[in-house]
């Protein structure tokens, strides 16, 4: 039995005792319940503590935390009289867990001015992380220069936070700088870089970077083999991707894992190869799991095979019925090859389970404040100069010989308004704000979207780039793209 299960027995013996009330006890008994998760046990040992300290509060902060609960543990904040930095790095690694990215940065903030609170390692490293999610780069920016005045500016932790805030905030030249100050690099820090640099496309500086590391006293570890194949997978090295799956059992000694296979069949279906792909899930030494089957739907979208694609989607909505995502691919695959009836059909199912399409949304940062648009979005206060941007466009892109990709729209319309509906994707928006908000010859325009930038906004970036002489960074839901001059970092591959 783990120990873990033993605590309300113990609890019954303490009670029994008589030292439910006494502090340390009472405090551990809520570290206790935290591990199994008994919220409720936990309250009851916290009340039953007769002179709650700092460390009680902080404890049942944690369980609630832990338990994604967060909104009880800003109660709790709220109502203690005393906090030190354990109780705000509880609240902002909570926000961190529980999504709520914005609260974090706000408490993060709130810590600075509270005189009797030093930020720790635990701290920055969270708030960091929040500037990740958020790709937000100016606050990550200026974390950054906060840790340079404080014991914290060569910190490993810190510091493979700021790697991985600037890889995903779209600066890998920054990430890059800061792995290379590091005092010590550990494992977190070699697979922080390698796969920084796959998802910007870099499949080759990701290699380097990891044949540097096999010079190091630093194994590579399962996570590291899932950035070097998510490397290969980005860069369609089909060769290189297969030697390295075999070298990490042959070499390594680490036996692949659902993410790796899954980062094979993608490689394998990306490049067209599906039946191998398929031929690859079936021979796995485990149940397939929906990431690999998901992997292939997605490659199957992109070539068209519905026949495949079909299979897929049977295995994954076995597993899980509910799967939005699946339904969404099947109906987009149906609409690529015109197969309108079906698509009507996926989308009947959609609505009989109470199922809806993930909206397209994207975001872009503007002097410290996240700017968020969805498609057709009318709800800005710049509308009228956004849509204005868009027209000027628009109209400058077909100078250049611009023709809308009608198939990109994936829906039965006539083709005037499918025209109009790709110039209001979420993204094109986002792009037309920094353009307006921002001076020509600054830094580059970063957007950040929660889905797969489609085929004509991809076409389109490259146009505007050309145009507006700007660089403009986007982060879809796979990697990025670095448009310049008319061309993207992906190669047109993605």
């Amino acid at each position: 039995m783990e120990w873990a299960e033993l605590t309300p027995s113990i609890h019954s013996s303490i009670c029994k005792l008589g030292h439910e009330s006494n502090a340390f006890v009472g405090t551990a008994l809520v570290d206790s319940y935290s591990v199994s998760g008994l919220v409720d046990c936990a309250r009851r040992a916290f009340d039953g503590i007769l002179c709650k300290d700092m460390v009680s509060w902080n404890a049942l902060m944690d369980v609630y935390a832990k338990c994604s609960l967060i909104e009880n543990s800003l109660t709790l904040f709220l109502g203690s009289s005393i906090t030190n930095d354990v109780s705000w790095n509880t609240m902002i690694v909570g926000f961190v867990h529980a999504g709520d990215f914005d609260s974090a940065l706000s408490f993060f903030k709130d810590t600075l001015e509270c005189h009797n609170v030093q930020p720790t390692e635990v701290t920055y490293s969270s708030a960091l992380c929040a500037c990740a999610s958020l790709a937000a780069l100016d606050p990550g920016t200026q974390i950054h220069c906060l840790t340079m005045k404080t014991t914290y500016d060569k910190n490993t932790v810190v510091g493979n936070a700021l790697i991985d805030m600037y890889a995903k905030c779209g600066s890998i030249k920054d990430a890059r700088l800061v792995f290379n100050g590091l005092t010590k690099n550990d494992e977190v820090s070699w697979n922080a870089m390698i796969s920084g640099y796959s998802m910007h496309g870099l499949g080759g500086e990701a290699l380097k970077v990891f044949d540097m590391m096999q010079e190091t006293d630093v194994r590579p570890n399962q996570m590291t083999f899932v950035g070097v194949l998510s490397a290969c997978s980005n860069g369609g090295l089909l060769s290189k991707g297969e030697a390295y799956f075999k070298s990490m059992i042959h070499d390594h000694g680490i036996e692949p894992c659902v993410e790796h296979y899954s980062c094979m069949v993608w490689l394998l279906g990306r490049l067209g190869h599906l039946d191998r792909a398929l031929k690859l899930i079936k021979e796995m030494p485990f149940e397939p799991s929906l990431m690999a089957w998901r992997a292939l739907l997605g490659a199957c979208v992109i070539h068209n095979d519905v026949e495949i694609g079909k299979l897929c989607a049977k295995h994954i909505l076995e597993i899980d019925p509910q799967d939005e995502s699946t339904h969404v691919l099947l109906s987009n695959m149906y609409a690529r090859t015109r197969r309108w009836a079906n698509v009507a059909t996926v989308r009947r199912s959609m609505k009989t389970k109470g199922l809806n399409k993930e909206p397209g949304l994207s975001w872009i940062e503007n002097q410290g404040t996240v700017h968020y648009f969805t498609v057709d979005d009318a709800s800005h206060p710049d509308k009228k100069m956004i849509y204005g941007m868009l027209e000027w466009l628009n109209m400058k892109t077909r100078q250049e010989s611009y023709s809308p990709d009608r198939n990109a729209v994936l829906r039965d319309i006539e083709d005037d308004q499918k025209e109009r509906h790709l110039w209001v994707h979420s993204e094109r928006l986002a792009l037309a704000f920094g353009l307006i908000k921002t001076p020509s010859g600054s830094s580059p325009i970063r957007i950040i979207k929660n889905l797969r930038i489609c085929a004509d906004c991809h076409a389109v970036m490259k146009l505007i780039s050309k145009i507006v002489k700007r660089d403009i960074i986007v982060r879809d839901m796979n990697r990025f793209h670095h448009f310049e001059n008319g061309l993207c970092s992906c190669g047109d591959y993605w």
